[in-house]
């Protein structure tokens, strides 16, 4: 879930690589929840609040650091300083002792996060509960006396337990069953394959399925759940001549098109119909006039001097 959305995200904003960065784009939405909406795909008001409390205290930390230079080493000794019990010191509603220790290993700290795939896998072994600081000790003591990195040791468990099995017979474990048929070719060969890599600069998940239209234009069809659409990304040199110019390219289409851009992205959106997930019996209709639609942007742009 997370790693499709962190590529994302970096793919469209290269430019931010300090967290008081971050800080910034998430204050220039209206709320925390429209930022991890519009920019992560994802939707869940609470975890927003979070994530905007946890970038504000990383934020802290960093300045008060003022005789290190490098935000990275700053955040890495602040981890290895820490305690697994300093996550009370955070403050914030709903960051957990695990996550605090989740956070405490993305800055190269040597530990483990006792989530629920941990505690339940030492209750299956050890036939009897554990608490989260217990099973983090077990966890430790275990990978010292193995002579394991306990961090790989975590890892190993989470993938048992919750990474689960992809489906290598269709490739196409990726596609909600909204996509599927699109993926299949049922609809034409534009569209129809696995999904392209991030570093291919096409992605896809539940929500989303992208095309690249060339290096600086990206196509992007999304589902909501009342609405579908398709989104254009421009990047380069000079992302907005190059979103003007796609706009007067279709001027006179009758396609309602308008720009969309925010802050830091350059976009142009094409409504297509006002149905999305909700409207299950639309299906079928949807995915014609998406796929129509995205294959008649797609070759006028490539025709064009774009």
């Amino acid at each position: 879930m997370v790693c499709p959305r962190l590529k994302v995200f970096e793919r469209k904003h290269p430019k931010i690589q300090r967290v008081a960065e971050l800080a910034q784009l998430i204050d220039n939405y209206l709320t925390p929840h429209a930022f991890v909406k519009e920019e992560l795909n994802y939707n869940h008001e609470d975890r927003a609040r979070i994530l905007q409390c946890l970038v504000k205290r990383v934020c802290t930390i960093v300045d008060e650091a003022k005789t290190v230079e490098e935000e990275e080493e700053v955040l890495k000794q602040w981890a290895i300083r820490s305690k697994p019990q300093d996550y009370q010191k955070l403050n914030i509603t709903g960051f957990s002792y695990a996550s605090f220790q989740y956070l405490r290993m993305l800055f190269g700290v040597q530990t483990a996060k006792p989530d629920r795939h941990i505690i339940r896998f030492l209750f299956e072994l050890l036939g009897r509960d554990v608490s989260p600081p217990e099973a983090r000790c077990l966890l430790e003591e275990a990978s010292k006396r193995e002579g394991l990195p306990v961090r790989d040791v975590d890892r190993f468990i989470w993938d048992l337990r919750a990474g689960g099995q992809r489906d290598t017979e269709t490739d196409l474990t990726d596609c909600s069953e909204f996509w599927t048929p699109i993926c299949k070719g049922e609809l034409g060969e534009l569209f129809a394959g696995k999904p392209e890599s991030i570093n291919k600069k096409g992605w896809m998940n539940e929500g989303w399925l992208g095309k690249t239209v060339h290096c600086d234009i990206e196509m992007w069809m999304r589902v909501t759940n009342r609405a579908c659409y398709i989104q254009l990304y421009f990047y380069g040199e000079n992302p907005s001549k190059s979103g003007n110019e796609v706009m007067a390219l279709f001027s006179q289409s009758g396609y309602d098109c308008k720009n969309t851009d925010t802050s830091t992205d350059t976009r142009v959106k094409f409504s297509v119909l006002n149905k999305g997930k909700n409207d299950r019996d639309d299906w079928p209709e949807m995915r014609k006039k998406l796929v129509a639609m995205g294959t008649d942007i797609y070759n006028k742009i490539k025709e064009s001097d774009l």
